[in-house]
């Protein structure tokens, strides 16, 4: 008798969701919208200090280096942590082992050498499996919904096998394009308010305003903050005013997974390490997530 792999797959995916049904877990939209708002933190967090430690000689806060490692330790166990909670809550399977993965492997590739390798090809597989449409009609907007799931695995690919060596140099440029392309592609694929759209505007206005008056230091900061490879000022206003909108429209509504999802896609940047290309995968799963409910479902929240 002949066992298919599909089925030996399906029968491990329902053995640990039946693992999982032993524990009382709490509702699938608590889960997401705790560990999106934790992941967030401790993303934005680790932000805030490479912000701080990069700031002119003399003008660092005092300990920011303790709170530098403290945060990158923090960056890396927090959103794998929320990885695999997401995971063990999803509805979808290719959901269930994207998410999984990515935490695991994540949470490991620090830890152990031999793990960092594949690390480097399991986040691009978890990006595509968290982000392709299911074909079940789930989305509103199914070639909307290609082109993001394209421009982030792309990024993802492109990004972190240019830092790992994997792929060329001209990789990383590549990689930077595709990240701040998928940004400015969210707000068409979630579908965000005018007022949210306004703010994603103003926003995408002040970058291109910061960068034609301060190009070198918006330039170094770009690379410094978000590991941004000389985007150009207009994909760069772009891709910022796509997650400033996508940020807004998740406060407007009060739904804590689309603006800690948006969040997470902002602060993580260009996904050329692997904790950053860990947080667009998790915030690219919680972006779409909230896709699957209508606007005044999630979180209680109507639209603003």
């Amino acid at each position: 008798m002949t066992v298919s792999g599909d089925a030996l797959t399906g029968g491990r995916l329902a053995d640990v969701r039946a693992a999982v049904a032993r524990y009382r877990l709490p509702p699938a939209d608590d889960v997401r919208a705790v560990g999106g708002v934790l992941a967030a933190a401790a993303v934005c967090l680790l932000v805030a200090a490479r912000v701080a430690i990069n700031a002119p000689l003399g003008r660092s806060p005092a300990g920011i280096q303790s709170v530098h490692t403290v945060a990158s330790a923090g960056a890396v166990v927090v959103p794998a942590a929320a990885a695999v909670a997401l995971g063990a809550v999803a509805d979808a399977d290719r959901a269930v082992v994207g998410l999984v993965a990515a935490g695991v492997f994540s949470l490991l590739a620090p830890l152990a050498s031999p793990a960092g390798l594949p690390a480097v090809g399991v986040l691009p597989v978890a990006a595509l499996l968290v982000t392709v449409p299911a074909g079940d009609g789930d989305v509103r907007s199914a070639p909307d919904r290609w082109l993001f799931a394209g421009l982030v695995t792309a990024g993802v690919a492109a990004a972190l096998g240019a830092t790992t060596g994997v792929l060329g140099p001209d990789a990383r440029s590549i990689g930077t394009l595709a990240a701040f392309l998928a940004l400015a592609a969210a707000p068409a694929v979630v579908g965000v308010s005018r007022r949210a759209l306004s703010v994603g505007a103003v926003v995408a206005v002040a970058v291109a305003a910061g960068s034609l008056a301060a190009p070198f230091v918006a330039g170094a900061t770009l690379l410094a903050v978000g590991a941004a490879v000389d985007p150009g000022v207009a994909v760069a206003a772009l891709g910022l005013g796509g997650g400033g909108a996508v940020v807004a429209d998740g406060a407007f509504r009060r739904q804590r997974q689309r603006w800690s999802g948006g969040l997470l896609l902002v602060a993580a940047g260009v996904p050329a390490t692997v904790p950053r290309a860990l947080a667009v995968v998790l915030g690219a799963h919680l972006l779409l997530v909230t896709t699957a409910r209508s606007g005044d479902e999630a979180d209680g929240g109507d639209p603003s």
